[in-house]
């Protein structure tokens, strides 16, 4: 009987650690499964496109994922490969433009230039640094950097418009036309272009023309929604839509208003 109670604790013994190595596995597989999750994303993570193509999921790609730090934290992982190979195109200029969203214009700047020191060819980097300039009071570089990008995009508008005010502002109202009339005729119910070209004839004394162009950009302002207007300002927050287009909207119509009190005169 005692070889038998010994062979039975003996056998109990090997059960009780199998089961104990097995409820230790248990219990940490939520940790090992945790760690190699991690271990995963981090491995993807150092790929640079991937990292890219997710910045751009936060940065507007997705509105309700909308989240301009993890654009700019998956940004910066793109343009900081490991080794020797080069970060995605636009990596850098995608990142300069969440500091510029940040109002961290010198870092904008710095990163607008290091897209165009590994590839030249990435004109659409000669907007962003126009804008920026534009923002730091630097016009004149700022309308050096958008007459670039308008040669690059001879048919696009929003280079052309943001020209057009930099010249207003400095009192180009003469080179301001120049800039504007080629689109002014081809984007009747593209709102910023018609208000703009409304603004200029207005400076110009030309009433009547100035009425037509703001009567375009009005027209097109009422049929335009919140996510109408966020299409022209591609990465910025989706909740400030409805300012932006009600600004619009007031800035037409000082505009008109304007214009309806020199008709009379």
């Amino acid at each position: 009987m005692r070889s038998l109670f010994t062979n039975d604790k003996q056998i109990f013994r090997k059960f009780f650690n199998k089961a104990s190595k097995e409820n230790f596995l248990f219990r940490n597989i939520g940790k090992i499964f945790l760690g190699s999750t991690l271990f995963i994303s981090f491995g993807i993570l150092l790929v640079p496109s991937f990292s890219f193509s997710i910045g751009d999921v936060f940065f507007g790609k997705t509105k309700s994922l909308y989240n301009v730090k993890l654009a700019q934290f998956f940004y910066y992982t793109a343009t900081h490969p490991i080794g020797s190979e080069s970060p995605p195109r636009y990596a850098h200029y995608q990142l300069s433009r969440t500091y510029f969203i940040e109002g961290k214009l010198e870092k904008a700047l710095e990163e607008a230039e290091q897209e165009l020191s590994i590839y030249p060819d990435s004109l659409s980097t000669y907007y962003i640094l126009g804008l920026t300039y534009g923002y730091m009071g630097r016009t004149h570089e700022a309308i050096d950097m958008f007459s670039i990008y308008i040669k690059a995009h001879p048919e696009t508008w929003a280079g052309r418009n943001d020209k057009a005010w930099l010249q207003f502002r400095v009192g180009d109202i003469d080179g301001a036309m120049q800039t504007i009339e080629p689109i002014a005729k081809n984007f009747k119910y593209t709102v910023w272009v018609q208000n703009t070209y409304c603004a200029l004839l207005i400076n110009k004394k030309r009433f009547t023309e100035a009425k037509e162009a703001c009567g375009y950009a009005r027209e097109a302002a009422n049929k335009m929604n919140n996510e109408d207007w966020g299409h022209a300002y591609p990465g910025n927050d989706p909740r400030i839509y409805m300012t932006g287009l009600s600004a619009m909207k007031l800035s037409i119509d000082h505009n008109l208003t304007l214009i309806e009190k020199n008709l009379k005169n």
